[in-house]
Order: C-alpha cells, then sequence, then structure tokens
C-alpha cells in the first residue's frame, strides 16, 4: 500500500505531471521510455476529459428545457461511442505494438479538445442567435 502511494507521489512531482498538452509529452525530460510516454499522453487526456465533462456540465445547466438537456445529453453519448470507435479505427494499425495506447491516447485527447471548442462555442452564443441551444434567461425561461 505504500509502494502505490510512493509511486503516485512520485509521478505527481515527476516531470510528466507538468505536461499540459501532447506535444509536451514528447519534449519533458524524463520521459525516454514507452511505458513513460503512455503514462504522460494518458494524463494529458484524462485533462481534456475532466475539461470537456465540466464544459457539459455548466452547458446542461444552463438550458432551460428539459428537452434541449435530453437532447444534449443524447448528443454526448453518441459523440462518445463516434470518438472511441473513430479513435479505435484510426489507431488500428498499431494494435499489436507498445505504441498502440499512447497513439489511442494521442487520438483521444485530440478530438475531446476538438469537441471541447465546439461546446465552449455553445457556451458563449450571442443571444438571438438561431444556431444556438436556448439558455436560461431571467425569468426562467
Amino acid at each position: 500500500r505504500l509502494f502505490f502511494a510512493g509511486l503516485a507521489a512520485a509521478l505527481v512531482a515527476s516531470p510528466l505531471a507538468s505536461a499540459q498538452t501532447a506535444e509536451d509529452c514528447g519534449n519533458l525530460p524524463g520521459t525516454s521510455t514507452t511505458h513513460d510516454l503512455d503514462l504522460c499522453y494518458d494524463r494529458v487526456y484524462r485533462r481534456a476529459d475532466a475539461e470537456l465533462n465540466a464544459i457539459y456540465r455548466q452547458l446542461r445547466d444552463r438550458l432551460a428545457d428539459p428537452s434541449e438537456r435530453e437532447l444534449l445529453h443524447q448528443a454526448g453519448e453518441a459523440w462518445v461511442q463516434y470518438r472511441d470507435k473513430e479513435c479505435a479505427f484510426e489507431t488500428a494499425g498499431t494494435l499489436e505494438g507498445t505504441i498502440h495506447p499512447i497513439e489511442v491516447s494521442i487520438c483521444l485527447t485530440a478530438k475531446t479538445q476538438a469537441h471541447i471548442e465546439e461546446l465552449k462555442q455553445q457556451l458563449d452564443c450571442p443571444e438571438g442567435d438561431p444556431t444556438c441551444m436556448h439558455h436560461k434567461t431571467e425569468g426562467g425561461g
């Protein structure tokens, strides 16, 4: 048990923890092995996924109409399935290699970051724009 706590503390203190983007992983000292790179790229993906979930919650909380919330929920589920299957397809060529988990993380991160930008556009949508979901108003709807 202490070993894992020490390992977790070492990872947090390592250069791997400072990686903010996928590009950082290839340029950090101490990421010389495939395992190190896999950990780094996975950490970057998990950060992007956490940001996506936070933005999704913000958007959901702004929607006044329950039917719009349900549409957002359905779209979110469909998007996750699309992302995962698209990345499986795009990385199929490395399936048998040790680099495969890294390639999957890179793909998941790129698609997640692109979707974050799409959802941010909905959050920052000007009032009256017909291409945006309806947001709550002062009067509750």
